[in-house]
């Protein structure tokens, strides 16, 4: 599999092999979503499903990425099968100023709470600090969010609302923790959250979180 690029004159000005090429995130998101449906449809287990995206998010060029979808409808060169379109470029130098979000900060508490509004990225560094992102009350006009973390020596506690979902891939690898309690597959129209990036030494919590209630601290 190769590519080449020509002038108008017809002269060669690249040649190279594309399956030696690197791939971008959203190129592993796009395949993740792939494997999601059809995970969601029968055509593999929830096991392969979890080799699958191991796999996926591993993967380093597009070669790597081939043996991945190549028996699952929708992947390029499927029988009969168009393949996907190209997704949105989602990553951050392309992304309007309404739908990026970064916070930062060192040492102190990060809370976003209540009634807010989320955009379709939100970025947090965070060094010693806590950090808490509740939305369960927040506005979410977007079927996806991506949260990159990077938080280290603190705590992280990303609240979902009901019925969303959660696909985390955050390196806990130095002294970190990881607390998931969420579906991995989306759910639409339920929002379905990305959480990637890094928790070294600090404990990292995704899920869901019932509403206090005195009447529930009280068994009434």
């Amino acid at each position: 599999m190769s590519t080449r690029t020509t002038k108008g004159n017809g002269a060669l000005v690249v040649s190279q092999d594309k399956g030696r090429m690197r791939i971008s995130d959203a190129e592993r998101h796009q395949v993740a979503e792939v494997l999601r449906d059809a995970a969601a449809e029968g055509r593999i287990t929830l096991d392969e499903l979890d080799e699958r995206l191991e796999a996926a998010f591993g993967a380093k060029t597009y070669a790597d990425l081939e043996p991945i979808v190549a028996d699952l409808p929708g992947s390029p060169g499927a029988p009969g099968v168009p393949a996907p379109a190209p997704v949105a470029d989602r990553s951050p130098g392309h992304l309007r100023p309404e739908d990026l979000t970064v916070i930062r900060s060192s040492g102190d508490s990060i809370v976003r709470k209540g009634r807010w509004q989320v955009p379709r990225r939100i970025e947090v560094r965070n060094k010693y600090g806590e950090t808490k992102l509740d939305f369960r009350e927040a506005d979410i006009p977007h079927g996806r969010v991506e949260i990159h973390l990077e938080v280290s020596w603190g705590s992280a506690d990303i609240i979902l609302p009901e019925h969303a979902t959660a696909d985390v891939s955050v390196d806990t690898s130095w002294l970190g923790s990881l607390k998931v309690d969420a579906d991995a597959i989306p759910k639409p129209p339920a929002p379905h959250f990305v959480v990637t990036g890094t928790s070294h030494g600090a404990a990292l919590q995704v899920g869901h979180r019932k509403p206090f209630s005195w009447s529930a601290l009280f068994g009434a």
